[in-house]
């Protein structure tokens, strides 16, 4: 549930239904079900194997960012994700939800004692996925109505039962694969959620690959930059990577005609390695592996140079 409140949690049992038990946690949840029942008149019925999942997208209007955590609430298996981006328990009431790819509605009903999601909408998407959307405000889709990715299902609010009157506003929100509980893992533009935290922007263009990882390779982070400057003219930036124990350095500029340029790394005790040449947009890289032993490294472009003192350590 929110990160506002704390309340109480129930549990399902096969002869009597829900019954409360002893313990504190932040919302509860309906359990999945293969048969319509009385309490539980839509049914979600599983198929016989998972196709790929559909490109799901953050369920909020796109240009919005949303905080979301799986590890708020006790109830949470760890893969549900409750989502806020106000700064106050209400500030998100009303706020649209919308459908996190296309798909039929298979329920839309509000829960008053079956379980705690009050209103709450379902999504049947393709491969055996469907989404669920709890705390609803109010619903705006009904059952068997096909809805498109991005379109409006509902408001943000904190309907539940009348024991949890006290949570505050936020969207809970599942995926669940052939109908069964628990939640799978949560994927937003092709990415897989954060957990147990992350904040998202909706509809946000898939970051583009820093430019270590870009020219070091793929799993390369960078540790440190530094900036080519000279008379106050900018020439580019020498960057120092690291990935599993080996340090990489490369000097970047941006594209254009071939210049000087050169990357540097030493390992302390080594010789210096080095990439030199006329280039259009980088050198480099220059590799080594240190382990517990501290690296120099810099760069040159045109007039502007840099380097480092013997640094990042170990």
């Amino acid at each position: 549930m929110s990160r506002w409140r704390i309340r109480r949690r129930y549990a399902l049992t096969a002869a009597s239904g829900l019954t409360a038990v002893v313990a504190v946690v932040a919302l509860t949840r309906p359990a999945a079900t293969t048969t319509a029942t009385a309490a539980d008149p839509v049914s979600v019925r599983p198929v016989a194997a998972a196709a790929a999942m559909p490109a799901f997208r953050l369920p909020f209007p796109c240009g919005q960012t949303w905080r979301g955590n799986s590890s708020a609430s006790s109830a949470h298996t760890g893969y549900e994700i409750d989502f806020n981006r106000g700064g106050t328990p209400e500030a998100d009431n009303g706020d649209t939800v919308v459908a996190a790819a296309a798909g039929k509605v298979i329920r839309s009903t509000r829960h008053v004692n079956e379980s705690g999601f009050g209103n709450h909408v379902v999504i049947q998407h393709s491969g055996g996925y469907t989404t669920w959307y709890a705390h609803l405000k109010y619903r705006s889709v009904g059952v068997g109505q096909q809805v498109a990715a991005g379109q409006k299902i509902g408001a943000v609010g904190r309907t539940t039962r009348p024991s949890n009157s006290g949570m505050s506003s936020h969207l809970h929100y599942e995926v669940r694969l052939n109908g069964a509980y628990p939640p799978v893992a949560a994927y937003f533009g092709g990415r897989r959620f954060g957990y147990p935290q992350q904040t998202l922007t909706a509809c946000a263009a898939p970051a583009a690959p820093s430019k270590v990882a870009e020219i070091c390779g793929s799993g390369y982070k960078k540790i440190d930059e530094a900036t080519l400057k000279k008379n106050g003219v900018t020439y580019g930036k020498v960057y120092l990577g690291y990935k599993d124990g080996t340090n990489c350095v490369i000097a970047v500029k941006p594209k254009g005609a071939r210049t000087a340029m050169a990357a540097t790394l030493q390992v302390q005790g080594g010789t210096t390695r080095s990439d030199r040449g006329d280039f259009t947009y980088y050198t480099g890289p220059v590799k080594a592996a240190a382990p517990g032993k501290c690296v120099k490294w810099g760069g040159t472009i045109g007039p502007a140079s840099y380097t480092s003192p013997f640094e990042h350590c170990g």
